[in-house]
């Protein structure tokens, strides 16, 4: 490898003479001349990480740790306490102030001021110029990356050295260090950083070389992708014979043939770049039309290698089919690998003798694969060899499915481009959410809507916020109607949790007992309290009521501890709900008592009988498992006593937490994604997964919920460790089971914003958007690893309920399972705003998400195959969907067309 090594001291020695300009690394400069080394493959690999890693010393001047860092979009802070960010956000404006900003007292640059909390279009103050260069995140970054801005003219912008025109795309997180290094210091840095990158690219290629085991010819490969006629190429291939070892990194260069003269040599063939249009051509016809505000980053022709999940499979060397190629197409919303050639890829046809009626069906050719980015969970790299010589490809993990993608260039160049892109695109982290496509879609729009102030200077976004479906004004009174008393039992609290001030992942405007008068100081003072007394402040809370009594609350776990800690004020709290749920009980009138035989065939349980206490005036029912309770005790938290909380009792509902589901999850797609998976065993290998015994747990929960409250008009208080995870699911699928309004289109959008995003469910914590584990050896943002261990698809475990229930009664609601489908779809591609962010305060106050993302719910309601045709709805309004539990339980079954979406094996119907 004599030339690679010739590749590697010369780049090195250009990083040296860079580092050297820079003063403040002059001692970098210095400990960098060793790094000629001997020939040894392994100590030129040891050469170029020394020499990175002195490159990236201060990569986090001024950031601070990923763990801790807050959210930021477009360059201003989101907190999850009222501290202001430690320092700037990586994706901070070009010009944006260096300093520290608290984003509770102002926003900072690009920040809009939040709507009004009842949904008008009032319009949001901007303190900042929003002209068109300077709000994306990505101004200072891509605009020094020819790569990027002109990535299907092949052309990139004039650069003072040829080798620079390669560097890969900057880290997001280099513009953190703006407040302590000045502009050429950072334009050093990058320079020798790219420098350095490359020589380790061909360290890596000759230690690649010498653990390979000696041949005494290198295998050709018998036959290369080509263009298609259809396109014309310019210039006819130019062959070329490259020696033994030397660096493959040229741009469009393939392994051919060997040579005959010299059969120790490696013939490639040099293939003429596209020009911008017959790219353009390419992409019209094999991947249409691109969505508003989805531009192109990256265009790659030639790709040695394809493989996915679900079946697709190519290389080079295997497919005489010289006319086609695969191309690698990424926006700033998805990355699409695609054939140019539709036919190589058809679906078998059904053979001779076998009936049409059961084979394989209609199917898409597969030619073409695409995955979002913020699906994607995991970059690595890998190498693939092909015709006795290695290439370094990538290795894509998806959050969805777990599916994985493998893709190999014909250069370490263009891989090199690739996962840099994939880098800062689909892992911008939590520091940099205006990187996700949802911001970029609705950029153009937002832009073109701002005023300025000719007085003040002070610029508006004018663009009305799309439509709460969850209006708690409107859906509260729609709910205390149906108490049926004169004088309704609970009453609206607007004031209580102003601002968030009580409880920051709570919505602003709560419903609780009309005893409890919130503008009275000792009202005031015992709703304070209880919030002290119960995790993160989310005291007890009403979600949903019925006639009478009938109603379910929601909280998080109390702080009881080891020591059994008291609270007068959250044990009087409860009180007030069993009292006035008593009363109003006693003036409605009460349903007729079912009988025994009634309730053993609803319930499915003979053993005993499903009739409350006596004294009972509240079930508090404890979704997690006994001994997670008890466990919880050691950090403070733990249940409520029965003996403190007259009149309630507890029970207990065994359903697993965060992780459990994740790893149950994980377990799942791996049964449906693998090929060697038993089909005589299918059934009992599902189950061994445990996920659908979870999905039957949240069920028996949730059926159960609903059968105190709509039965025997009971109120219920619903709580696990938080109360924003297992709590959501068990709410909010009651509410299905007891109001028909939740089982029609927009009453179902107004459940999901109620339950899950107005009360807080972690969407960004659980879903990792944007803070996927990504290659540890070429991402500047390091993995935490307390974030990673908090992404658990518990939306999805939700959604998988919804479809158990509508599958088996789908004439009781208006939408259909495709729905439910599409929906689960969108959790991860980020395409939609709903889904961003942890909290209503975030998406209302700080990041304007109904003002600069789209809705999805516009987009559910805009398709009539989403609706159901056979939907009956109900008579009465008070109308509950209580089926027999044992039906209910016994009818669940795999989310086939969900789970086995990219299963190799025809798992559906077709």
């Amino acid at each position: 490898g004599r030339s690679a090594r010739q590749l590697f001291v010369s780049t090195t020695e250009a990083a040296q003479r860079h580092l050297k300009k820079n003063e403040a690394r002059s001692r970098m400069a210095e400990d960098s001349t060793t790094s000629q080394g001997n020939g040894n493959p392994d100590s030129l690999l040891n050469e170029a990480d020394d020499l990175l890693r002195e490159l990236d010393l201060d990569d986090d001047v001024g950031g601070g740790s990923e763990g801790d860092a807050a959210l930021v979009i477009d360059g201003f802070a989101i907190d999850s306490d009222d501290e202001g960010d430690d320092g700037d956000g990586a994706g901070s404006k070009k010009n944006g102030d260096a300093g520290q900003q608290d984003p509770m007292k102002a926003p900072a640059a690009g920040a809009s001021s939040a709507p009004s909390s009842n949904g008008g279009d009032t319009a949001a103050a901007v303190e900042s110029p929003l002209d068109d260069g300077m709000d994306h995140p990505l101004s200072e970054v891509m605009l020094s990356q020819p790569a990027v801005l002109d990535p299907l003219s092949g052309m990139a912008s004039s650069t003072t050295s040829a080798t620079s025109q390669q560097g890969s795309a900057v880290s997001p997180a280099a513009s953190a260090t703006s407040a302590t290094m000045d502009r050429w210091t950072q334009q050093t840095s990058k320079f020798a950083s790219s420098f350095a990158t490359m020589a380790k690219q061909a360290a890596s290629q000759v230690a690649a070389a010498g653990h390979m085991a000696a041949a005494t010819a290198v295998q050709p490969v018998t036959s290369r992708p080509g263009i298609p006629p259809s396109y014309n190429p310019t210039a006819n291939a130019v062959g070329a014979t490259m020696a033994q070892g030397a660096p493959m990194g040229a741009p469009g260069v393939m392994p051919a043939a060997g040579s005959a003269a010299n059969p120790t040599a490696t013939q490639v063939t040099q293939i003429s770049e596209l020009d911008g249009d017959q790219k353009k051509r390419l992409i019209q016809d094999y991947v249409g039309d691109l969505l508003p505000g989805e531009e192109i980053i990256m265009f790659l022709s030639n790709l040695l290698h394809v493989s996915e999940t679900s079946g697709v499979s190519y290389s080079a060397n295997q497919t005489p089919d010289n006319t086609m190629m695969w191309c690698c197409l990424m926006t700033y919303y998805r990355l699409i690998l695609f054939a140019t050639s539709a036919t190589a890829y058809a679906p078998p046809a059904c053979p001779p003798g076998l009936d049409p009626k059961g084979w394989l069906g209609e199917q898409q050719p597969r030619n073409k694969v695409e995955v979002t980015l913020g699906s994607i969970d995991r970059v690595e790299k890998t190498v693939y060899q092909s015709g006795g010589s290695s290439f370094m490809g990538l290795v894509i993990t998806s959050k969805d499915c777990c599916r994985t993608i493998r893709f190999s260039t014909s250069s370490f160049t263009d891989t090199g481009r690739a996962l840099e892109s994939l880098n800062i695109y689909a892992f911008p982290g939590r520091r940099n959410l205006g990187y996700l496509f949802a911001f970029e879609s609705k950029r153009k729009d937002v832009m073109a809507s701002v005023v300025v102030d000719k007085t003040t200077g002070q610029q508006t976004i004018t663009l009305p916020p799309a439509p709460k479906r969850f209006d708690a004004m409107a859906e509260f009174s729609r709910l205390l109607k149906k108490t049926g008393a004169s004088q309704s039992p609970w009453s609206l609290w607007p004031s209580i949790n102003h601002e968030y001030k009580l409880s920051q992942s709570y919505p602003s405007i709560l419903a609780g007992p009309s005893s409890l008068d919130e503008s009275k100081p000792e009202s005031q003072h015992i709703i304070r309290q209880c919030a002290a007394f119960r995790s993160e402040g989310r005291f007890p809370s009403l979600t949903w009521c019925g006639s009478g009594g009938a109603s379910i609350w929601r909280a998080s776990q109390p702080k009881v501890g080891l020591q059994g800690n008291r609270s007068s004020s959250d044990e009087l709290f409860l009180r007030h709900v069993v009292e006035a749920a008593r009363s109003a009980n006693a003036i409605v009138d009460h349903p007729s008592m079912l009988s025994k035989s009634v309730l053993q065939q609803l319930t499915g349980d003979y053993s005993k009988d499903w009739a409350p206490e006596p004294s009972c005036g509240l079930k508090i029912l404890d979704l997690r498992p006994r001994s997670s309770a008890l466990a919880n005790r050691t950090g403070g938290y733990g249940y409520e006593n029965t003996s403190h909380y007259l009149n309630t009792t507890v029970q207990f509902c065994n359903i697993g937490n965060i992780h459990t589901v994740r790893d149950s999850y994980q377990r799942l797609c791996s049964v449906c994604n693998s090929v060697t998976t038993s089909d005589v065993s299918w059934n009992s290998m599902i189950e061994d997964t445990k996920w659908l015994s979870y999905i039957r747990l949240i069920l028996a929960a949730s059926w159960e919920t609903a059968y105190w409250v709509h039965v025997w008009r009971l109120p219920v208080l619903l709580h696990c460790s938080h109360g924003w995870d297992r709590t959501s699911q068990a709410s909010a699928l009651a509410q299905m089971l007891l109001d028909p309004h939740y089982r029609t289109c927009k009453g179902f959008a107004t459940l999901i914003e109620k339950d899950f995003m107005s009360f807080g469910h972690p969407f960004h914590t659980r879903c990792a958007h944007g803070e996927g584990r990504s290659d540890s050896s070429t991402s500047n943002r390091p993995t935490s690893q307390s974030n990673e261990s908090q992404a658990s698809p518990i939306f999805l475990q939700f959604l998988d309920c919804v479809f158990q229930i509508v599958q088996l009664y789908p004439e009781c609601f208006e939408y259909n399972t495709a729905y439910i489908l599409e929906l689960s779809d969108s959790v991860y591609s980020c395409q939609f705003g709903n889904m961003l962010c942890d909290t209503e305060r975030e998406r209302e106050e700080l990041a304007s998400i109904r003002q600069r993302t789209y809705s999805v719910w516009d987009h559910l309601d805009s398709q009539e195959s989403f609706k159901n045709a056979s939907f009956q709805p109900t008579s009465e309004p008070d109308q509950a969907l209580l089926m027999p539990l044992p039906t209910l339980l016994r009818g669940v079954r795999l989310w086939t067309e969900k789970h086995c979406k990219y299963s190799p094996k025809f798992t559906l119907k077709r």
